[in-house]
């Protein structure tokens, strides 16, 4: 009877592991996937630290004054800020991000989507909310 027991528990003890290394394997290849981002190249434009803080501002004039970015934009934005190495609460107080702001402050919102598309091929931003009520 003893000898029955302990077959049972190492035929459990066994199985358990095989179910443990299959779940573990399937969980990795699961956050392999969904991690899989997309690279995200800077236009030639940004690399320079002037000129992408000034794009910043442009960027965040509209998402404050027409629509918010796509979670691509987002992370295109991020992406501007890390390359630089920038402090993000300091940005408003820029002289260089202000005058971005201003820069773009002439345009009318569906000026300002255009150019923000200009800086990827993908879509870095929400159309202006002024023109997806005309489209409806």
């Amino acid at each position: 009877m003893f000898k029955e027991l302990k077959n049972l528990i190492y035929a459990i003890l066994i199985t358990s592991i095989f179910i443990f290394i299959f779940v573990k394997s399937v969980e990795a290849e699961g956050i392999h996937d969904n991690t899989s981002v997309e690279q995200i190249l800077l236009a030639d434009e940004l690399i320079d630290k002037e000129m992408a803080v000034m794009v910043l501002g442009g960027i965040d004039y509209y998402v404050q004054e027409c629509s918010p970015l796509t979670p691509r934009g987002v992370l295109y934005r991020n992406e501007i800020i890390s390359y630089h190495e920038m402090k993000e609460d300091f940005l408003p107080i820029s002289p260089t991000y202000i005058k971005g702001a201003l820069a773009v402050s002439g345009y009318n919102c569906q000026e300002m989507y255009e150019l923000i598309v200009q800086l990827d091929d993908s879509n870095l931003a929400e159309k202006p909310i002024s023109e997806k009520l005309e489209n409806n």
